[in-house]
């Protein structure tokens, strides 16, 4: 478990991105829907009610529970509601949007086939998401983004308008380890630094085979936020039991730019994933 003291609340992440200067001005994302493909969410989270969720695993079939916990985890972080924990932390996701959280990643340790979650893609896709948020990811493409099923969807749905953010992956320090489907050109993908800027160690590099790889950074040390409550994550804190987890990953990293995203989407509708990428 990770000591009390160095837990990271998105309460105090999301000031990294200074959401809360986009909240008084009056965008809160509460007009863009968030897809994030995961494993699950546990929708009776005090974070999480009233997500909307579906799943695209095929065995064991249809398959709903957030049992690992990282899915819930990352949609709290995304939009998770406010919320102040028994332990009197405050957490707070980094938008208010809508999301429609579709499991791709189960059999309890966080694995999904290729097809679950090009399936999960295309139904955050045909629910009106115009954000999906993605931390997960394989060593490299099959062949190449150019042939790569899953880095071939992205191009497509970003040909439509929607914005991918992708986990980088957390095969750093070396250089050339970004993985698909983070390597895509047209994907937003997503560092992690710690509370105070510094990359970490675990980010993977872009390197001469990656020369704009990753794009941006952001939280992702230590993550203080909601998880399914139970779930593999939730048993190993010190607060287990309690519905909350401290996390490290550029898989907790890629929720807070999925959140700033839409934050940006609401005050520039017809913003790009390129144009993210520069601000």
């Amino acid at each position: 478990p990770t000591p009390a003291d160095e837990w990271f609340p998105t309460s105090e992440s999301r000031k990294m991105l200074e959401a809360e200067a986009a909240f008084r001005e009056g965008y809160n994302g509460e007009a863009i829907k968030v897809g994030v493909c995961d494993t699950g969410v546990d929708a009776t989270h005090p974070q999480l009610v009233g997500t909307e969720f579906y799943s695209q695993i095929m065995w064991p079939a249809r398959e709903m529970l957030d049992k690992n916990g990282h899915g819930s985890h990352c949609a709290s972080t995304v939009a998770g509601k406010l919320h102040h924990t028994p332990l009197g932390i405050s957490v707070e996701g980094v938008s208010h949007s809508p999301m429609v959280c579709v499991k791709c990643l189960g059999r309890g340790i966080g694995t999904g086939f290729t097809s679950e979650i090009i399936n999960a893609m295309a139904t955050c896709y045909d629910k009106g998401a115009q954000i999906i948020s993605m931390s997960l990811g394989s060593a490299e493409c099959q062949g190449g983004c150019e042939i790569c099923p899953e880095c071939r969807l992205v191009a497509s749905l970003t040909a439509r308008g929607i914005i991918f953010v992708i986990a980088a992956g957390n095969s750093g320090p070396q250089e050339n380890t970004i993985g698909c489907p983070s390597c895509s050109p047209d994907a937003i993908t997503v560092a992690a630094v710690d509370r105070n800027g510094e990359a970490a160690s675990f980010s993977s590099r872009g390197g001469d085979r990656f020369p704009l790889k990753p794009d941006v950074a952001a939280p992702g040390v230590n993550i203080y936020s909601g998880t399914a409550r139970g779930s593999f994550i939730d048993v190993q804190e010190a607060d287990a039991g309690m519905g909350f987890a401290a996390i490290s990953g550029t898989s907790m990293a890629t929720p807070h730019v999925a959140g700033f995203a839409a934050l940006l989407k609401q005050k520039f509708p017809k913003i790009t994933a390129a144009q993210i990428k520069q601000t």
